[in-house]
């Protein structure tokens, strides 16, 4: 009995290890996939969505995944609407997701700064109107000034 309550403990553990250190990209663009292929079996198309950039100045290479890059054979909009796609920016076994209409990255004497162009209901406009986020990390977690989610 003790060997199987050992067994269990070690491939519980393996488990939640693998699905803890689970690689973020690869998780969004399966979930692209599956998504595709769940209408009409869509065969999908990540393009050059991965995109590889230092969001936290560490000279490790983070990614952006901007799933307006996105294509799948069944579905032409599959992964963006009037207020725009999503962009995952992830560093390490961490990722952050914002809607946006488009995305740049600048340099701010060395400080990466991740410049989001967000639907104008994010910041108290028409949707058609444009604002824009500033992102940037220090010490592993993001920083803006937009309000977080729950309060508007």
């Amino acid at each position: 009995m003790k060997y199987v309550k050992a067994v269990t403990f070690v491939l519980c553990s393996s488990l939640y290890a693998t699905v803890a250190m689970a690689d973020p990209v690869q998780t969004i663009l399966n979930d692209a996939r599956t998504f595709c292929a769940s209408y009409e079996n869509g065969v999908f198309d990540a393009g050059d969505a991965v995109q590889s950039v230092d969001l936290d100045a560490d000279g490790t290479p983070d990614s952006i995944v901007d799933e307006s890059r996105f294509s799948c054979s069944s579905m032409a909009s599959a992964y963006c609407g009037s207020g725009g796609c999503m962009v995952h920016a992830v560093i390490g076994d961490r990722s952050w997701d914002f809607q946006s209409e488009g995305w740049r990255m600048m340099d701010w004497n060395g400080r990466p700064i991740l410049l989001i162009a967000r639907d104008g209901g994010w910041c108290g406009g028409a949707g058609s109107q444009l604002c824009f986020e500033a992102v940037t990390w220090s010490s592993g977690e993001m920083l803006t000034v937009m309000p977080p989610a729950d309060s508007q």
